[in-house]
């Protein structure tokens, strides 16, 4: 596989608390962006597979949605731990990534979404494939559609995904990391658009800003998507995108509680073809809600409500792409 490396050049997180808090205030009656030390994110109500986002931050963009559209590309599998040693995460420090992908297909036999919520503890072991090594912390999970259509979202054992994964990566330490509240949307900007698009209007071209992190609906309803199966031969190549966003995707509203995990980039001057926004959300109990994050639903009448725990990047890693 081909890996790019990128260094950035963020700003402290207070410089970037101030921006992000005005674009929030601008879509939502209440909101507000402080830096503080990061809580254990191990515990509820978040589940992850380590207690902070500190330590060598970075964030890696594999293959992409070029894998799927116009057919799947079916050669596009990946190791996730073999991905932490791409992005240089060395056995004496371990990994922790979390982010959104799509299912190791070759794993299960179908196709699906994946939430990413890995940690390996340091030793030798990083960057290997043995799914056997002891206090290796998977959280990750699966989120499919079953046959008569019901959404299901539950643990995989694999440590693989396949197609296209976005990783925010570090040691999983704890250390100040941005944490945002948000409550009751007025504007037309979702939660991550808001973070996003505030930070770009800021730094435009001359400075990209890449966060990863986790976030909580806390209140209220959000629409999701989950890929199905993949289509048959007959129904393939995907004419287009259209065709394959409205006809192929299926769609689901969930109701609070679910647990985002979200990488996104403000800006991509390199042209490295990166995914501005991925995130991908499940829930611990029920095993039903999850998928892709699109928007939340106020205007349904219930109030949403967020919040967040993210910090900053300071290098990028373009692995595998598409026509490379």
């Amino acid at each position: 596989m081909t890996v790019t490396t990128h260094p950035r050049d963020p700003p402290p997180l207070g410089e970037l608390a101030a921006i992000i808090q005005r674009s929030l205030l601008a879509n939502f009656a209440s909101a507000s962006v402080s830096v503080v030390e990061c809580p254990d994110l191990r515990q509820p109500p978040f589940h992850l597979a380590s207690s902070g986002l500190s330590g060598n931050p970075c964030i890696a963009d594999v293959g992409g949605q070029a894998n799927l559209f116009p057919r799947p590309n079916f050669d596009a599998k990946f190791d996730l731990r073999s991905l932490a040693k791409d992005m240089q995460m060395t056995e004496g420090e371990g990994g922790f990534l979390i982010g959104a992908g799509a299912a190791p297909f070759h794993d299960t036999g179908y196709n699906a979404e994946l939430a990413v919520n890995l940690y390996t503890p340091p030793g030798p072991h990083v960057g290997t494939s043995d799914p056997d090594i002891d206090q290796v912390r998977n959280g990750t999970r699966i989120i499919q559609v079953n046959k008569d259509g019901s959404p299901c979202c539950e643990p995989i054992g694999s440590l693989n995904c396949g197609l296209m994964v976005n990783l925010f990566g570090s040691t999983g330490d704890t250390g100040p990391v941005l944490k945002i509240t948000a409550r009751a949307r007025t504007g037309d900007k979702n939660f991550t658009h808001c973070i996003r698009l505030g930070l770009a209007d800021h730094y435009g071209d001359s400075r990209p800003i890449s966060l990863g992190g986790v976030f909580l609906l806390k209140a209220g309803k959000a629409k999701f998507h989950i890929m199905p199966d993949f289509p048959k031969e007959e129904n393939l190549p995907f004419r287009d995108r259209e065709q394959l966003e409205k006809n192929w995707l299926t769609y689901h509203d969930f109701g609070a509680p679910v647990i985002c995990l979200t990488v996104m980039h403000s800006s991509d001057p390199e042209g490295l073809g990166l995914r501005m926004e991925h995130t991908h959300c499940f829930e611990v109990d029920g095993n039903r809600k999850g998928g892709h994050y699109h928007y939340d639903l106020q205007d349904e009448g219930e109030e949403v409500e967020y919040e967040a725990y993210l910090n900053v990047a300071s290098t990028i890693y373009r692995i595998d792409r598409p026509g490379a």
